[in-house]
Parts: structure tokens; sequence; C-alpha cells
């Protein structure tokens, strides 16, 4: 499935926006609320994939930059 570059280039901050908001609503309901731990264990895992999400796009990104040559270079030829 196919997704725009806007949605696509979002993607790491919605998983960070959903686990910010998993966590403040575990918190603001307290231990007392049946399902508090599923709360905070849903917002840590959305918070852990956000950053992993990040940490592969920008070490992909690094790889794809291109140098441009601004002095010629020389290329020795192994010639045997």
């Amino acid at each position: 499935m196919l997704v725009s570059d806007r949605l696509y280039n979002r993607i790491p901050r919605i998983w960070l926006f959903m686990g910010t908001l998993f966590l403040l609503l575990g918190l603001a309901t307290g231990p007392g609320f049946h399902y508090f731990y599923a709360y905070l264990a849903l917002g840590t895992i959305c918070l852990a994939r956000a950053f992993l999400i990040y940490q592969y796009r920008r070490k992909i990104s690094r790889r794809n930059r291109i140098t441009i040559l601004t002095k010629t270079q020389k290329i020795e030829r192994n010639t045997q």
C-alpha cells in the first residue's frame, strides 16, 4: 500500500504522539484503574517504535547522500 510523502514523513511523529497520549492517560487515571499498566506498556512500546523508526530512517538517509567533487580527482588504474 502506497502512502503519500506527507504521511510517510510524519509516521514517527504519529507514534510519538500516540505513546505520549497513552502515558499521559495512564498516569492521569492512576494505579486504581483496571488497565493502568496496559496504558503504560502501550505508551512505552509506541515511544520505542517511534525512536526506532527515526533511527532506521536516519541511518538509511545518511547512506544515500550524494557527494559533489569540487576538485579534480585522480584515479589510478592497475594495468598488468
